[in-house]
């Protein structure tokens, strides 16, 4: 792991991606938060379990020097989406997640969210819009987010990819797993989609609970023993 700092003591992934939250950062439930600034619209790839959302967006305020217009859900566990309702609140940003996830934010369902898993409830909020497969998201003078669904660990998870300062950038947060019957898990729909991210061959990943790989042959190689462990 290559990590870089930037002045406002926040960590710095790419040009214009920043680490907002995380376990270190804002709440030890928390899984990676991470910020992508585009020129007209800032895009928080998840928002951590709930009680830091404030935080999270303090920190995702003091990187861009705006809040963020948008959050993107890559799923809907309590650890990646638990704050989706507060920064809703707060920021009045577009809470964007898949459609197959959409159902355990609108309803809070504490086993499909792994809420009970942490002692937290998840507040039920009906999202803004639905993610799909080749949605591109426009943040601005060309910088463009692509949607990758990447089902498995549950139905709806997604994946984020980004050209951001000449590098490619994949937000792949539960690469990892885990994997249960409660979540609607699914190994070969899972195995399917990590083949799907090693074909784009990406200079850094920017996982939800491991960190940050790089260049492309660490990422390829994680992604890799990630397949073979399971």
């Amino acid at each position: 792991m290559n990590w870089g700092r930037v002045e406002n003591s926040l960590t710095r992934v790419a040009p214009g991606v920043f680490i907002v939250g995380g376990p270190d950062l804002s709440d030890p439930r928390d899984c990676l938060c991470y910020l992508v600034v585009g020129s007209q619209a800032r895009l928080l790839v998840d928002c951590g379990a709930g009680p830091s959302a404030a935080r999270i967006l303090e920190f995702a305020t003091e990187a861009a020097g705006a809040p963020p217009t948008h959050l993107a859900l890559t799923h809907a566990h309590i650890d990646h989406a638990g704050g989706a309702a507060e920064l809703k609140r707060l920021a009045d940003c577009q809470v964007l997640i898949h459609a197959e996830d959409a159902p355990v934010l609108a309803q809070g369902d504490a086993l499909r969210s792994a809420a009970n898993w942490y002692g937290l409830k998840l507040a039920p909020l009906e999202a803004d819009g639905f993610l799909k497969d080749g949605d591109e998201l426009d943040l601005g003078d060309g910088q463009i987010v692509r949607v990758i669904h990447t089902p498995g660990h549950t139905p709806g998870s997604v994946a984020f990819y980004c050209p951001c300062g000449g590098a490619r950038v994949l937000f792949g947060q539960d690469i990892h797993g885990p994997f249960s019957p409660a979540f609607g898990s699914d190994l070969d729909d899972w195995r399917e989609s990590m083949e799907k991210l090693l074909e784009l061959k990406a200079d850094i990943l920017a996982e939800g609970h491991y960190g940050v790989f790089r260049p492309a042959q660490e990422v390829e190689a994680f992604i890799r023993g990630q397949l073979n462990a399971h």
